[in-house]
């Protein structure tokens, strides 16, 4: 038996979660163009998932996800130890004044399984936040920093690079991200030990060195609560 790879199942996978994570209708040639590869195969894919229900077409014969999508939505949650055991520790410790996320990386994106704004009684979760480039996002520097340079480079630009680079560097000689933004925000994360998860702390402006390891603090011991549990 082969041990390759099945590149259909891989393609098909990707087309999938482009898809979903588009947040609107979308055509095959853009999608073929985001995932890189011939729309005449995104088209059979989405034909192909169209016939089980994961997907299905507007008037403009656009895709879109079906209703298959929610079934399998509901069973990966149900299936996700990380969201579930860590759910009802960040409601119940995660601080109420700032934002608190926990993300996860797919191609170079942060997908938030949980992410809460201050004073909000709704947690925003998989389903209710949008996806993120990880060099815009705090998250995806810590978890990058997983990776080496020669790895990382190829996939951003020099301006990219260049915003990345030191917090990576910063991620693997203290094991956390602290970044201080321009407009005065600051934010920081760090990885929940072997899991491909971070948990960040963000929202915080205008504050002094002493609030910034107060809340580093508290990040860590949150951090290393969700580790245990999970």
């Amino acid at each position: 038996m082969s041990s390759q790879p099945n590149q259909s199942l891989i393609d098909g996978i990707r087309c999938l979660q482009y898809l979903v994570s588009s947040g609107r209708a979308i055509g095959c040639r853009e999608l073929a163009r985001l995932m890189g590869i011939n729309t005449t195969r995104v088209n059979r894919l989405l034909m192909t998932m169209a016939s089980i229900g994961l997907t299905m077409q507007d008037e403009q014969r656009r895709y879109l996800p079906g209703p298959g999508i929610h079934a399998l939505a509901a069973q990966a949650i149900r299936g996700s130890a990380l969201f579930s055991q860590a759910l009802p520790l960040l409601e119940r410790h995660a601080p109420k004044d700032i934002v608190v996320a926990m993300g996860v990386l797919w191609e170079d994106q942060v997908i938030y399984i949980y992410h809460s704004e201050p004073g909000s009684q709704v947690t925003q979760a998989l389903a209710g936040f949008h996806m993120l480039p990880a060099w815009q996002s705090v998250i995806g520097m810590s978890l990058l920093a997983a990776e080496s340079d020669e790895a990382l480079i190829p996939r951003f630009t020099p301006e990219q690079w260049q915003q990345l680079h030191p917090h990576l560097v910063q991620q693997r000689t203290q094991g956390h991200v602290v970044w201080h933004h321009d407009d005065g925000e600051v934010s920081m994360a760090q990885p929940l030990g072997a899991r491909p998860a971070a948990l960040a702390f963000a929202g915080m402006w205008q504050v002094n060195d002493d609030v910034v390891n107060t809340r580093l603090e508290a990040l860590h011991q949150l951090a290393a609560q969700l580790t245990q549990k999970t």
